[in-house]
């Protein structure tokens, strides 16, 4: 969108809210949420190159490049828990109306923010009272196992890095399995065939691979010398262009699981991100992070259109836990705030899963959004 267009449209927005203004003294219309007010999206955009994402702070503008009401801050927690909370200290600072959470470590200590009364939404906590989960990783796993149920597994197979079966057994979930055969394995496991073939000693019919990217190309290759002809399922965050460029056709088969539309699939609500984020930053690229993100920006500013009056922290979480059935384009599936009876997740209100499987090269959708609440585990 070229500067003039865009010096028009404030223009015309301008216009419509002072024609709306005035038609609301004659009509009695409820006025809409009046006065500026800040958000601050945290996230890793330094410190551990694996887990970088810069481009949700251009998502979260994209949404609000024709507001001048709202102020997007940004802060970097470095992949620290130190500098998280200095993030979250800066944005009671600075006042913010509303906090985006990317792939960062305030998920795992929002406490500030919480005290604050300050609302977090995007990549949260699943329990906080002030969190908006739309995104959670042990969430996304137990789609995994849910996604494999529905393609016909029975007999379930888990490779998991040590240190990490509470990933592990989210993937197995609340599903009745006939049997389920795990094996874990060290980080940067150089050789991968005994783990496997314990594996195939349990006669899975599925595995579900629960490690870091690098290792996918591992495990796949063992996996196709030992021959076993079984389904393969992954949560998309390690399924990256790079692994799916090396594997070549060998991941031809492999399902990937998303809490949202696939940011390579061919949906319209991902060219409409592309474009919206191409207005703000042309090298910004739209990963499942930025996604995310612009959804969370998108229901942000859903809840401030109903806002009656200046949109603070306080009238922010009240107009986002009103939310019912709110849609993104698709981009997730129609949100509702409204509490899980599960007590772990009680605020994850992104409990959806898409399955996509991989076909030279690019995801294909294999099903709908399924609702993952049934299998999440307490």
């Amino acid at each position: 969108m070229n500067k003039l267009f865009g010096r028009l449209s404030l223009t015309l927005l301008g216009i419509a809210v002072v024609m709306i203004a005035t038609m609301s003294s004659f009509t009695g219309v409820a006025a809409a949420a009046s006065g500026s007010y800040k958000i601050m999206v945290i996230g890793t955009f330094s410190g551990l190159e694996s887990y970088e994402v810069p481009e949700i702070v251009p998502a979260v503008k994209a949404v609000f490049r024709h507001d001048p009401g709202v102020t997007v801050l940004s802060c970097d927690d470095q992949f620290s828990s130190g500098d998280a909370l200095d993030c979250e200290h800066e944005a009671v600072t600075d006042g913010v109306s509303v906090v985006v959470a990317g792939f960062a470590e305030v998920a795992a200590n929002e406490s500030i923010l919480t005290q604050a009364g300050i609302p977090v939404i995007g990549t949260t906590d699943t329990t906080s009272a002030n969190s908006f989960s739309l995104s959670n990783g042990t969430g996304l796993f137990a789609g995994i196992g849910t996604g494999l149920a529905k393609a016909g597994c029975t007999r379930l197979g888990v490779l998991y890095l040590d240190g990490t079966a509470v990933l592990a057994n989210a993937i197995v979930g609340n599903v009745k399995w006939k049997s389920v055969t795990e094996a874990a394995i060290p980080m940067n496991s150089p050789d991968l065939s005994a783990p496997i073939a314990k594996l195939a000693e349990g006669k899975v019919q599925c595995i579900a691979i629960s490690t870091e990217p690098n290792t996918v190309i591992q495990a796949m290759t063992a996996i196709s010398q030992a021959r076993l002809h079984v389904k393969i399922g992954m949560v998309s965050s390690i399924v990256t262009p790079q692994v799916i460029s090396s594997l070549g056709k060998l991941g031809n088969g492999m399902i990937s699981v998303e809490g949202n539309v696939d940011p390579d699939s061919s949906a319209s609500v991902v060219s409409k991100i592309k474009s919206e984020m191409k207005a703000v930053d042309p090298s910004a690229p739209v990963t499942q992070a930025a996604v995310v993100a612009w959804a969370s920006a998108d229901l942000v500013s859903q809840a401030a259109s109903k806002i009656k009056g200046a949109v603070t922290a306080a009238s922010m979480m009240k107009a986002l836990n009103g939310l019912r059935n709110a849609t993104t384009d698709g981009a997730l599936p129609p949100i509702s705030a409204i509490d899980l009876k599960n007590p772990a997740f009680k605020r994850f209100f992104g409990h959806y899963a898409i399955d996509y499987v991989i076909e030279n090269g690019h995801p294909k959708p294999l099903t709908g959004f399924f609702d993952l609440t049934s299998s999440l585990k307490s």
